[in-house]
């Protein structure tokens, strides 16, 4: 399964884990109090912490198309499988691969270490529930509660190991 391939499949499973999460609690996800804003501001909002997360893992790599910096979120509903929804959400997903999983584990333990000093509350960095026992951070930004999860899937499955990430903004109704 090439890096593409698991950042595309892990789009709908990251929107479980975030709503299903206490990330919920801190964030909230769509329902009857759905603010109004402008989507460009979320989308910079949000590009702009995509790049932060980037940056906070310290590592260079690869990274698949859509990354930070040249890539931009995608506008997203919020309520699976209708597009025509009001409550939106803008998401910005990549995958980091091409280095050994020393590497990546710095990554990880760097981000981890810089996401509190950068305004980030970590409600979760521990492994996930996968047979592999893979890395999760999640992490919600406290000022524009952006959230983050970042998994280092470690390819004991005979994969690529690499690091997904997908930050996305609360849910919103474009003003």
């Amino acid at each position: 399964m090439t890096p593409t391939a698991i950042v595309n499949g892990a789009r709908r499973g990251w929107r479980v884990v975030a709503c299903a999460s206490v990330l919920v609690l801190a964030a909230g996800c769509g329902g009857g109090g759905t603010p109004a804003r402008d989507a460009g501001d979320v989308r910079s909002e949000v590009a702009a912490q995509a790049g932060a997360v980037a940056d906070m893992t310290h590592v260079t790599g690869k990274t698949t198309e859509g990354g930070p910096p040249d890539g931009s979120p995608t506008d997203t509903s919020c309520d699976d499988g209708r597009d025509d929804s009001p409550d939106r959400e803008m998401l910005q997903m990549w995958s980091l691969y091409g280095v050994d999983n020393a590497t990546l584990g710095k990554a990880m333990t760097n981000l981890a270490a810089n996401l509190p000093e950068q305004g980030w509350k970590v409600v979760k960095n521990a492994p996930d529930s996968s047979m592999n026992k893979n890395q999760e951070i999640l992490a919600v930004h406290t000022a524009t509660k952006a959230q983050l999860d970042a998994t280092w899937r470690k390819g004991l499955d005979n994969h690529e190991p690499l690091i997904t990430f997908n930050v996305y903004s609360q849910c919103f109704r474009a003003s």
